[in-house]
């Protein structure tokens, strides 16, 4: 077949300018190019013949791949005539065009504009190209491989590709709109688009490092097309808002020049002066369609978007959200309420439900602490990550829930032979757990259920798939600090028993000093405490999941200067989270008898003894000072871990690009820390059980 050369600042002007909303006829006689060109017709000889720059290319359908964008101009118009490509060929042509796209490794926009191209085909399954493309689409956000940046433009791409599937639905097959993906991973892409432009837009309205044109009108095209998707509907007055915003910043500088984005310039290859003319005609518009701001017309509230609201509200109470816009607050929200669905798919893999009244409402603020505490440091991280650490926090929950509802009520010894069996974790790794023969036999029904789940608790953590990617010294850490995580349950539970047998269960329901601890308060925060909160666990499967990423498996900590800050700060990390954690469970933990840090001697004076049953109002006082002791030391070893990790961060970010992504992850994973420590000086989400 005869290749056939076409302009390629064509194609890209005809689909800016159709994207903006110019009707075909206005292309087709437009003078974008320096002259009328009729696009239905043939290109000019002069034009077809500038193969000495970028502006052309030599395509065929036997050459097929992914740079065709003679195909975009096939299609751009529905069923335009090009001398080598038929009506017929067009579902084959699909076919070749995503295979050949995926052999190839293309990038995440060059996925986007080869999925635009297929939902514009006249013709064809979509089912059979859609879908696949869709599901790259979103391995490549999830995992954070975007080759060819974040810029507006892939990102304008994406979301015209959404909008555009929803629009089909009466035409096309369902099955697109229903798979997998754009269930549940499209509508957090989208979200995670529009938090990202909405946070990046300049003060006069206009977006990039210097205003101008073009990723302005890429960024207003983005936003025009996520109000037509019904899960952004909490965030229609902001994006109006900042359309409208954008439409006065564009009237302002209407006569600036614009410059190229830069994945275009590197990617397609284009005289830029040609196609900022373009963009111009499309800035003006943006600034004449009255309706930019109005697109789609609003819809009552549903009863997921007051709810939604509700929790914005709330967390913009907060002392250290308050600075923060409403907008940013509600995006996160918004973001955190799609991973609901990832974490009760997850819930019970490893600890089986219990009936707790209260339905695991700890699942709904999981994924807000992490995607706000992202949000506040004005870090976008990928979506695995987010939810690799959402995961982990769902498993606290859930280890605390199981322990005290199953293996608080089994008897001393049975407790000791689970100590022994935690051990010996880990010992047999290759058979997946312990061989029989660690194990005693004629145990109890209750005995061999928690077992089977610790072994099932260990087996998942350590062959999670970022973990068993990651260097042999930080699996080695996890194994052992997930053998110490349970071991420290274990504690607290043989502490508690010892708490409530000092007195009488109808004083359960007050403060007592505790009489048998196993060390002194300081030295219990900063191993039994912090560990029965996951402090070191937590960090350990952290630095596993990111040192398989961002090292390629190498130690998460590349030096032992780096390793000792990194556990000195996370020993402060454990410690303040434990505080503010039974700083905010002192009632539910005194009625079911738990050891809480109050408990402790030394938040006594030497004169008192245990609290009656019949609390006094000096009683109260004396609680209230003890709680302000409580937060004191909470506040205290807080400081200690941010300035420790301040220069953790510096040590880091001296590294170059890799050691400032480490760094922002772990101002994440501290400030995840905060977001629940802070939670929990207003709200207790944890499931009663007992």
């Amino acid at each position: 077949m005869v290749p056939f050369l076409i302009p390629l600042t064509s194609v890209k002007v005809l689909e800016i300018l159709l994207d903006t909303g110019f009707s075909r006829s206005e292309v087709v006689t437009s003078r974008v190019l320096g002259q009328e060109v009729d696009i239905l017709g043939s290109i000019p000889a002069e034009q077809r013949s500038s193969s000495d720059d970028h502006s052309t290319k030599s395509l065929s359908i036997d050459t097929l791949n992914v740079t065709d964008d003679k195909v975009i101009m096939q299609l751009v118009f529905g069923k335009i005539q090009c001398p080598d490509i038929r009506d017929g060929q067009i579902p084959a042509l699909q076919d070749q065009l995503v295979k050949s796209a995926l052999a190839h490794g293309i990038g995440f926009g060059t996925g986007c504009r080869v999925l635009k191209m297929l939902l514009r085909a006249p013709q064809g399954s979509l089912v059979g190209s859609v879908i696949p493309l869709v599901d790259f689409l979103c391995d490549s956000w999830w995992e954070g491989v975007i080759n060819d940046g974040y810029s507006y433009y892939v990102m304008m791409l994406f979301t015209q590709c959404v909008a555009t599937i929803h629009k089909l639905l009466d035409t096309k097959p369902r099955e697109v709109l229903e798979s997998k993906a754009m269930r549940e991973r499209v509508p957090i892409v989208i979200v995670q688009i529009l938090s990202r432009i909405l946070s990046t837009q300049n003060s006069d309205g206009t977006w990039g490092l210097r205003g101008h044109t073009e990723p302005t009108v890429n960024a207003v095209l983005a936003l025009r097309d996520t109000t037509a998707l019904p899960y952004t509907q909490i965030l229609r007055t902001e994006i109006h808002f900042a359309i409208e915003k954008a439409r006065e910043g564009l009237f302002l500088r209407q006569h600036v020049v614009s410059e190229p984005d830069p994945f275009m310039v590197s990617n397609v290859g284009y005289r830029t002066y040609e196609l900022s003319e373009a963009y111009v005609l499309a800035a003006k518009k943006i600034i004449s369609d009255e309706k930019y701001p109005s697109r789609y017309h609003e819809v009552p509230a549903s009863k997921q978007a007051h709810k939604l609201l509700q929790f914005a509200a709330y967390f913009s109470g907060l002392n250290h959200l308050q600075k923060e816009p409403f907008a940013q607050i509600k995006t996160a929200i918004l973001e955190a309420s799609l991973y609901q669905p990832f974490l009760k798919t997850a819930r019970t893999d490893v600890f089986p439900r219990t009936t707790a009244k209260e339905q695991d409402k700890y699942l709904e603020y999981i994924p807000m602490m992490w995607v706000l505490a992202c949000r506040s440091y004005s870090v976008f991280l990928s979506s695995e990550y987010l939810l690799d650490m959402m995961i982990l926090s769902m498993w606290i929950f859930l280890t605390d829930e199981y322990m005290e509802s199953k293996v608080a009520k089994l008897p001393d010894t049975d407790v000791l032979i689970l100590r022994r069996h935690v051990e010996n974790l880990y010992l047999e790794e290759a058979a997946g757990y312990p061989e029989d023969s660690c194990i005693e036999h004629n145990l109890s029904h209750q005995v061999l259920e928690a077992m089977s789940v610790f072994n099932t608790f260990a087996q998942v953590v350590i062959h999670y798939p970022r973990v068993i990617n990651a260097s042999e010294a930080d699996r080695l850490d996890l194994r052992v600090e997930t053998k110490n995580y349970l071991l420290h349950h274990l504690s607290q539970l043989e502490d508690n028993i010892r708490l409530t047998r000092q007195a009488p269960p109808e004083s359960l329901s007050t403060m007592i000093r505790f009489l048998s601890p196993r060390t002194s308060f300081q030295t219990w925060v900063h191993t039994v405490g912090a560990g029965h909160v996951s402090g070191p666990f937590s960090y350990s499967f952290f630095a596993c999941c990111i040192g398989s990423s961002l090292r390629s498996g190498s130690d998460c900590f590349s030096s032992p200067k780096q390793k000792l800050m990194a556990h000195g700060m996370n020993a402060h990390y454990g410690a303040f989270c434990r505080l503010y954690n039974d700083y905010g469970s002192v009632g539910r933990d005194a009625k079911e008898g738990n050891l809480n840090s109050l408990n402790f001697p030394e938040f006594f004076s030497t004169k008192s003894h245990d609290r009656d049953p019949d609390v006094s109002a000096d009683e109260q006082v004396k609680l209230g000072r003890a709680k302000k002791l409580l937060l004191d030391a909470a506040r205290y070893e807080r400081d200690c871990a941010l300035s420790s990790a301040d220069m953790l961060y510096k040590e880091l970010e001296a590294e170059g690009e890799v050691g400032k992504k480490l760094a922002d992850r772990i101002r994440c994973y501290i400030g995840a820390g905060e977001q629940f420590s802070d939670l929990y000086l207003t709200r207790d989400v944890t499931n009663t059980v007992k």
